[in-house]
């Protein structure tokens, strides 16, 4: 006979939806944002990062160069019985969101009642963040995955008490930092909440905060295992680079309105608005000692540090748009209880409506150019040309510089192992471990390939064929793709042959221009 744990128990029998099925309003907005989400999974093609994870989930280890492993396992886990498709990535991102949803219903109605919680519901609901999450596969899928359960376990423990919330919390806790690294203020977030809260501060000195902690190591262990076998190459990358591209504190005034425009597409202007404005007025009370209950307290903590502290860095340097996802989970919380009139809360479905319909038209018929191969678009017109091209010279090997992005969709669609820039000494991500040693190439002829935008950046060092000739006899352009949508170009692709690896012909400075 299978036990469950008391706590797993719990949270099954609480799975209750009859305060949101007996709300008609809610319910029309879940069904139409769920349309509006399965629809993008039908029209989203393959995005380079789905690729990419998935050549992770191919080769399964406890961590990987530049993220946790949990990504990897999520969709090894899909795949296996939806097969490897772009559609089965995105469905699994929608079902993992999905019961992200359900995690952050069940935490929100331990802490908000009555109009609080709808209003909270519907700045969450028909959020772009949701929609994002539900449609392209990054470690930000399980990361608010376990986020808002680890929320949820968390507010369990320090109410409840039971030691087995305490476990629980702690390995959610741990699993979010085996997602993504800035899970590591799920766990900061529980430390600074005890320590704040008068009523808890004593739990930090006692055996169940240990367990918590002991919890959070075990989860945590598959990422420094890793790193300690490979020279904490993936901790250095994350941590010391990233701090190393803040040591010049160089001020843009473009930063910070870009860092904020951001997260207004991610979660739209009031709910982004009302948060700041709550945060200040959750600071602001504790530090004059004015009443500020422990439920406030609790959703503040998981929430304000990191608002405040890339807010901060946002002003001299570029805070990439998801780095900020987790602040809006406890902080809808914040930003719920502020608001006091629901014409703001009309405001911001009516946002998010047109925000989701631009964003479909753009799915379906693409009338905006996207000026990067961060594209859904044109990667199976390439796979085909690949093929095309190695069918005629099946002894080379295929590689591309463009940083992960090619050669992680080429290795999607192909059979063959598609290899990356660091055949000719460039950043290579991931590939670059799997692929440290490259001496089994020597002597082989290849064919490169380079996408326009990352050619022209090529080109700025120097003609493409010299850059070649550092690691080839001989390199020459073959061949291009060029491809169009409503008469309009919007991507091309070149494909250079290349002979005899190994035996270059150019010195490494060579500087001609083409």
């Amino acid at each position: 006979m299978i036990h469950l744990n008391p706590s797993i128990c719990t949270i099954l029998k609480r799975i209750k939806m009859k305060n949101i099925l007996k709300d008609k309003y809610l319910l029309w907005l879940i069904a139409i944002f769920s349309v509006i989400r399965i629809t993008g999974i039908a029209f989203m093609g393959l995005m380079p990062q789905d690729a990419y994870y998935t050549y992770y989930s191919e080769n399964l280890a406890l961590s990987y160069f530049d993220h946790p492993p949990m990504v990897a396992y999520m969709i090894a886990f899909f795949t296996s019985f939806l097969g490897k498709s772009a559609v089965a990535l995105h469905t699994a991102d929608f079902v993992t969101t999905t019961f992200s949803l359900i995690f952050l219903y069940l935490f929100l109605k331990e802490i908000l009642v009555g109009s609080e919680l709808k209003r909270a519901l519907i700045l969450l609901i028909p959020a772009p963040l949701i929609t994002i999450l539900s449609i392209n596969t990054t470690p930000d899928v399980p990361l608010i995955f376990f986020w808002s359960l680890s929320l949820l376990l968390s507010f369990k423990a320090v109410t409840k008490g039971n030691w087995y919330w305490w476990v629980t919390a702690g390995i959610t806790a741990g699993l979010s930092f085996t997602s993504k690294y800035t899970g590591i203020f799920m766990p900061a977030g529980m430390f600074l909440f005890l320590l704040l809260s008068k009523e808890h501060r004593k739990s930090i000195l006692s055996y169940k905060f240990l367990l918590y902690a002991f919890a959070v190591l075990i989860a945590v262990s598959p990422v420094i295992i890793w790193n300690i076998q490979n020279d904490f190459i993936s901790l250095r990358y994350q941590s010391a680079d990233r701090a190393a591209g803040l040591s010049s504190f160089e001020f843009d005034p473009l930063l910070l309105p870009g860092f904020l425009g951001s997260q207004m597409l991610l979660v739209l202007p009031m709910f982004l608005v009302f948060l700041y404005v709550a945060s200040f007025d959750v600071i602001k009370k504790y530090l004059t000692g004015k009443s500020l209950n422990n439920n406030m307290l609790f959703a503040a903590a998981f929430a304000v540090p990191m608002l405040a502290g890339f807010t901060a860095i946002a002003i001299v340097y570029w805070v990439k748009i998801n780095w900020v996802m987790p602040v809006f989970i406890s902080g809808v919380v914040l930003a719920a209880r502020y608001i006091k009139n629901d014409k703001f809360i009309r405001w911001q479905v009516i946002f998010s409506v047109i925000v989701h319909i631009l964003m479909l038209a753009q799915l379906i018929w693409m009338p905006v150019m996207v000026k990067s191969d961060d594209t859904w678009w044109g990667w199976k017109e390439l796979h085909e040309k690949v093929e095309e091209l190695q069918q005629e010279n099946p002894e080379k090997f295929i590689f591309s510089d463009n940083s992960y992005k090619i050669s992680a969709v080429l290795n999607f669609y192909c059979d063959q192992h598609i290899y990356a820039g660091n055949v000719i000494d460039k950043f290579a991500f991931q590939f670059a471990l799997d692929n440290s040693n490259l001496s089994h190439l020597e002597g082989k002829n290849a064919i490169y390939v380079t996408s326009n935008r990352y050619r022209r950046k090529n080109l700025r060092r120097g003609s493409i064929e010299s850059m070649l000739k550092t690691h080839f006899a001989k390199a020459h352009l073959k061949d291009s793709l060029v491809l169009e949508k409503n008469g309009v170009t919007h991507r091309k692709f070149y494909f250079y042959q290349c002979e005899d690896y190994g035996n270059p012909t150019a010195p490494d400075n060579v500087s001609d221009q083409k």
